[in-house]
């Protein structure tokens, strides 16, 4: 049987810049903070991904069909809405991540605890939902050509399937927690604090730990969950001909649209409303608005490779005379499962300090038992779902045989 794996290609792309979208993005939003109950610095941060995104989504696909080096194709309303919506729960996703880091900080601050106690539930939160999300619309919404609203259970999936995207989610969580609590080992002894202290601490700390950055952490986990399936049937809708980019580049460009909006418009409204809360931050600090910048990239690269992934994986199941989808329903596992190992990686080596030194790698902290076992539970389950996907292969038998082909022997 035929096997075409070029769209694994872009899955992994895909999983190396959402990978590295979260330790930049946080590195870049830390640069840019304001004092405690201002928005200008997360607004700027947004702002930055923004534009990065309007370059790489919007220009560069507008320039494409401008000049005529790609046409434009066929202009369906549903392929348009819903390219468009997932760059509202591509960009939600990214906006709650600042937030939730910054709303984190701020809690452990004003408990006076080390700034990363509660930033480090973020990453795994996340990459851990968001999988379940996506399996589970994946599993009940299967909208048709101009037929948006179709949803039920067609069929069963085999148990490989689900343990595989259960291990990549417990993977993925152990490897970024493991990760994180290396980081915040305190250097030094801690004074044991008086019966009466930790009684009101614990008190205070119920009431903090259900605080925002929890709702943004839910968000990000549930827009970015949804992401894969939605721009998927936009890009379908939009669809040209075999091996024709305009598909393609009208879904980049609807969602570098949506960026636009919500990630440059509405943060650039706000801090120019005059707004004390909403203000410009005071100091543009350089290595802020680089690596905010640099986030966007990395989260519109990762966007538009999930677009390309998800066609590439169309075309090769067409190919190997298989049902479109035969493919396509591991883009989001692996890619979910590839992105926390590389957020691992990245922040073991990488430790850029505030103030603009960013350039200071090293390993610091000698990771524990639980980031192998991360590693190895991401690793299985990514097998886990490969080994379904083949048998499913193997289940839909050969391709039809060609009218004018010999018999098999």
């Amino acid at each position: 049987m035929q096997k075409n794996f070029g769209w694994l290609f872009y899955v992994i792309l895909a999983g190396l810049a959402w990978g590295t979208y979260v330790p930049i993005v946080f590195y870049g939003g830390r640069e840019l903070t304001t004092e405690r109950g201002t928005m200008g610095g997360r607004l700027t941060s947004i702002l930055c991904v923004g534009m990065a995104y309007f370059v790489l989504a919007v220009l560069i696909p507008l320039v494409l069909f401008l000049t005529k080096q790609q046409a434009w194709p066929q202009m369906k309303k549903t392929g348009l809405i819903f390219s468009g919506l997932a760059g509202v729960m591509g960009a939600l996703g990214a906006i709650s991540v600042i937030f939730a880091s910054k709303a984190a900080v701020d809690s452990a601050n004003a408990l006076g605890l080390p700034e990363n106690t509660y930033r480090i539930y973020i990453a795994p939160l996340i990459f851990g939902l968001a999988p379940v999300i996506n399996t589970l619309v994946s599993l009940f919404w299967h909208p048709k050509p101009d037929q948006p609203w179709h949803f039920g259970l067609e069929k069963v999936p085999g148990y490989k399937l689900f343990l595989g995207i259960i291990l990549v989610g417990v993977g993925a969580f152990l490897v970024l927690y493991s990760k994180e609590v290396s980081e915040i080992k305190p250097a030094a002894p801690i004074v044991a604090p008086s019966a009466s202290a930790v009684a009101e601490t614990k008190a205070v700390e119920k009431v903090e730990f259900v605080s925002e950055w929890i709702l943004f952490v839910v968000l990000a986990g549930l827009a970015w969950g949804t992401y894969v399936p939605i721009i998927f049937y936009g890009g379908l809708e939009l669809t040209g001909k075999p091996g024709e980019l305009g598909g393609r580049l009208m879904s980049i460009l609807c969602v570098g649209l949506a960026y636009f909006l919500m990630a440059v418009l509405i943060p650039a409204g706000l801090m120019g409303a005059g707004i004390p809360s909403f203000a410009w931050p005071s100091k543009l600090s350089t290595p802020g608005l680089v690596f905010s910048s640099l986030a966007g990239v990395a989260g519109a690269v990762g966007a538009i490779c999930v677009i390309f992934a998800s066609k590439a994986a169309v075309d090769a199941a067409k190919k190997s005379g298989l049902p479109p989808a035969s493919f396509r329903v591991y883009i989001a596992p692996l890619i979910f499962g590839l992105a926390p190992v590389i957020n691992t990686l990245v922040s073991l080596l990488w430790h850029p300090s505030k103030n603009g030194d960013f350039l200071h790698f090293g390993m610091e902290h000698t990771p524990g038992p639980l980031l192998w076992i991360g590693i190895i539970s991401v690793a299985s389950g990514a097998f886990l779902v490969l080994l379904s996907k083949e048998q499913s292969e193997v289940q839909a038998g050969p391709p039809a045989a060609k009218p004018n082909s010999a018999p098999a022997r």
